[in-house]
């Protein structure tokens, strides 16, 4: 038998390049670099313009520092209903109508918050169901809560207020 030889078949004549040699790795790197450099830059500028309260808010471990919607809504002077729920649970969104009836009786406040807009209540205001109903007096002190749908009569009593105003919520047809 012949002689085999074990040297590679070459399919070109030319030496390969190094990575150096090749103009779109080096183009590649550079534009790797440049998007680094402006991710840095960009990153710089997002954080420096935080506005000062929600800085301080985070650094300071007090939450007093934070602006407390409910604590805001509190300070009326009525007796209040707060609904704490979602916009995607179908109960808090059945209890919509009933709310914005009660919300037309000017011997009491009603608020809605949506508390996977605003995480923080959910510890703050120990909701461990959606919706839930927290019931003030007038001076802000809780008087009770409901979990669940409840109606506006059930609402009314539990504030303590005489149903005189129409709370059958209206439905269009």
């Amino acid at each position: 038998m012949g002689q085999e030889s074990n040297k590679p078949i070459l399919l070109s004549s030319e030496k390969p390049l190094l990575w150096w040699q090749r103009p779109a790795l080096i183009y590649m790197a550079l534009a790797a670099i440049a998007v680094l450099i402006f991710g840095l830059v960009a990153n710089r500028f997002a954080v420096s313009e935080l506005p000062t309260n929600v800085a301080t808010a985070t650094a300071n471990p007090d939450k007093s520092a934070i602006v407390d919607a409910v604590q805001t809504v509190l300070r009326t002077g009525k007796p209040t209903v707060i609904e704490f729920g979602a916009n995607n649970c179908v109960s808090c969104r059945e209890m919509k109508p009933i709310l914005h009836a009660l919300a037309q009786d000017q011997r009491i406040t009603v608020a809605d918050v949506d508390i996977l807009k605003e995480r923080e209540y959910i510890s703050r205001y120990q909701i461990r169901l959606m919706p839930t109903q927290v019931f003030y007096d007038s001076k802000g002190n809780e008087t009770s809560r409901h979990m669940g749908k409840i109606t506006g009569e059930e609402i009314l009593v539990r504030l303590g207020i005489s149903a005189s105003v129409d709370i059958s919520p209206r439905t269009s047809l």
